[in-house]
């Protein structure tokens, strides 16, 4: 399934240009090679790279508040942070917050097993546990998408893809969604 992703969005008010305001307060979460934190403890990414040359041009500074993705969202909701990159659109997101109109990347998501799972196809998920992330996007269109071919796939859900994708490992669930970045970035063999 293909979404836009979005370069960020601001949570309440807009933010203006200028060195005498604040810090514009960004959330960021473990999504390699999008957004997250190196393991020296630096912002990093490709929504990270775009936001610093925004704040650069618009002579602003960035402050980077790190959580969950899910935190992240309740965050951006409740104005604890003015800007969460990486978010995708949807028309429910859309009476939340206010989205650019100028998409950055284009993703989708994928559903990825253990070789010799047996996992084909979508049917065969019928009765298997599958991990998400978290108040995802993939976590609400493969709701109604199994709901459509009236399939038993209890969702387990993650607070980031690392361990998402752990679970597949050890065996606590049986495929995986994910987006295609994170999969292309950190997946070996």
């Amino acid at each position: 399934m293909a979404t836009w992703i979005g370069l960020g969005l601001l949570a309440a008010a807009e933010i203006q240009a200028g060195s005498g305001s604040p810090p514009i307060r960004v959330g960021l979460y473990q999504n390699p090679p999008k957004v997250a934190w190196s393991e020296s403890g630096r912002p990093e990414g490709i929504f990270v790279d775009l936001v610093e040359a925004i704040a650069k041009a618009e002579n602003r500074t960035l402050e980077y508040v790190p959580g969950t993705w899910a935190e992240g969202l309740d965050r951006l909701e409740n104005g604890q942070i003015d800007l969460m990159p990486d978010v995708a659109f949807t028309p429910e997101r859309e009476n939340l917050y206010a989205f650019h109109r100028e998409p950055v990347l284009s993703d989708w998501f994928q559903i990825y097993a253990r070789r010799g799972s047996g996992i084909r196809s979508l049917v065969d998920l019928d009765g298997k546990r599958i991990s998400v992330l978290e108040r995802s996007i993939q976590q609400s269109a493969f709701d109604k998408l199994v709901a459509g071919f009236d399939l038993d796939t209890p969702l387990r859900t993650y607070p980031d893809y690392a361990a998402a994708f752990a679970a597949v490992e050890e065996g606590a669930v049986d495929a995986v969604i994910a987006n295609r970045f994170y999969s292309a970035a950190n997946l070996r063999g």
